[in-house]
């Protein structure tokens, strides 16, 4: 569909007025910068449409929603004044209808209202309709003080230049969206928008929001990533209520191919009925998501990080430990470059995987029945009653080897790991040192190499009794007590996965 004018640039007056005399206000000055990136990305100059006598107590004219219709996209740019102002609010309500009578308001699951935050709003203040698209934050957060810096042409070298990557970002996703709503295609007699060749599912990583020490680094690897071709999720509002927040991440993270973490020295917001952090959220989710489906992660922690709050301090060392959290992510610390070298690196490892395993799927079928029985050399003897279940059940069961030079026996390891369909952990005479390994194992097992999920991961906890072994228990794979006798019904059932 041909739309008359490209933007309606929809602001409060008082967020133009200068804070120097003689000077232009900053929704002035942005609406001239975006004038002119837009016409270098879309080789025509964009018809962009803003009131500049627009005042806030005006009655609402309605030759201005007659207009709406003729509108491709609308920027909001909200403050304090904006959410207060009944002529601000009744323009994004009205724009929203308009929408609604031509192609739409979400097209690719991009709204046609592009949020621009300058001041900070509570996100419950924020007009309803747009309560659940991204924002484009035009601010800043002082880490030493906590106070927000605006960003502007003009406030110093580091605030010049986060205003310019930032309005850079928001100019290349509107030339996108024009660009794809030019060419409809007819679908059913309703006019829809055809949709964007040569994307695969694989294309889509979740990069987690992040506390606003790490926001910067998070716009420039999210920058990258978009200019390497991949669709970057969350690419809507984020709830902040506990459960609502979850299932969306999760949602998410069905669609990703990885998930990347950063995380800083600021613990972060706290959702509404939550005990922790939305980024500590997000990897707790991610993980377990990772332990179902191996979806591969990676976790960044900045080097030199100084916490800050003592709840980032438990996180952050819980991490470090791999106590939980860390299920088949690798975590790395280091500075930002290096980053995002792992990440393209990381991301061409999927893909030649991914593309190696559609020209020879044959792989799959050899290793439909292996079962690899994981055990200590102490406990060579005690396995062969599960050994022999398993051999006599059709399965064929692979165990490690123990003789050889360390990093053969490693190598071994591990092929074994990324070859079998499912993996038991015999836990007998060994320490719980050795258990521990294994079990970390387990959560490393996509950073080996692996790209299908094991369809088994489990735990065959025998005899000799101990302390250790009666409290243990765990998430990331299935118990299977063995303590009392041969747990023949337990054994049928989980194996019936493979």
């Amino acid at each position: 569909m041909n739309f008359t004018t490209d933007l309606f640039i929809s602001y409060a007056h008082i967020d133009d007025e200068a804070l120097i005399a003689n000077q232009k206000g900053w929704i002035t000055d942005f609406h001239r910068a975006l004038d002119i990136r837009l016409a270098q990305l879309l080789g025509r100059r964009p018809v962009i449409w803003r009131d500049p006598a627009l005042q806030g107590n005006h009655v609402f004219d309605k030759q201005i929603i007659d207009q709406f219709s003729n509108v491709a996209i609308m920027i909001s740019i909200l403050t304090p004044r904006y959410v207060k102002s009944e002529w601000c609010v009744r323009e994004v309500n009205e724009f929203y209808d308009a929408c609604q009578q031509n192609i739409g308001f979400n097209i690719h699951n991009k709204s046609r209202i592009f949020k621009i935050i300058k001041t900070p709003v509570r996100i419950e203040q924020h007009p309803e309709k747009i309560h659940n698209v991204l924002g484009y934050e035009f601010y800043n957060t002082d880490p030493a003080t906590g106070r927000i810096k605006e960003l502007s042409q003009s406030f110093g070298q580091h605030i010049e230049t986060a205003y310019w990557d930032k309005l850079d970002d928001l100019a290349h996703d509107i030339c996108a969206f024009l660009e794809s709503v030019e060419n409809p295609a007819e679908q059913s007699g309703k006019q829809t928008i055809a949709a964007p060749t040569g994307k695969k599912e694989q294309d889509k990583i979740f990069l987690s929001e992040s506390s606003y020490d790490t926001q910067e680094f998070r716009d420039s690897l999210k920058r990258e990533l978009q200019d390497y071709g991949y669709q970057v999720y969350p690419d809507k509002q984020l709830p902040l209520m506990a459960l609502p927040l979850s299932e969306s991440i999760g949602q998410y993270l069905d669609n990703s191919s990885l998930s990347i973490h950063l995380i800083g020295e600021n613990y972060g917001i706290v959702p509404e009925g939550a005990q922790k952090s939305i980024v500590e959220i997000q990897n707790d989710v991610a993980s377990a998501h990772s332990s179902a489906t191996n979806m591969p992660r990676l976790i960044w922690v900045p080097e030199n990080c100084e916490p800050v709050d003592d709840r980032q301090v438990s996180f952050i060392d819980k991490l470090s430990r791999g106590r939980d959290g860390v299920t088949g992510a690798d975590l790395i610390q280091g500075n930002l470059e290096e980053f995002k070298s792992i990440v393209i690196d990381k991301l061409n490892s999927i893909k030649q995987k991914q593309e190696t395993k559609k020209a020879d799927p044959e792989p799959d079928e050899i290793t439909t029945k292996i079962v690899y029985l994981i055990c200590d050399m102490l406990d060579m003897d005690a396995i062969k009653p599960l050994e022999d279940y398993l051999f006599d059940n059709g399965y064929e069961v692979v165990i490690p080897i123990f003789d050889g030079e360390e990093s053969d026996i490693r190598e071994d390891h591990i092929e074994n790991l990324k070859a079998c369909k499912a993996a038991i952990i015999f836990y007998s005479n060994a320490n719980e040192l050795w258990l521990r390994s294994k079990m970390r194992d387990f959560m490393k097992i996509s950073g080996y190499g692996r790209t299908d999920p094991l369809a088994l991961k489990g735990v065959f906890i025998a005899q000799p009794d101990n302390a250790s072994k009666q409290r243990f228990r765990t998430l990331e794979a299935e118990v299977i007590n063995g303590m009392q006798s041969f747990p023949e019904e337990q054994l049928k059932k989980l194996l019936s996965r493979i």
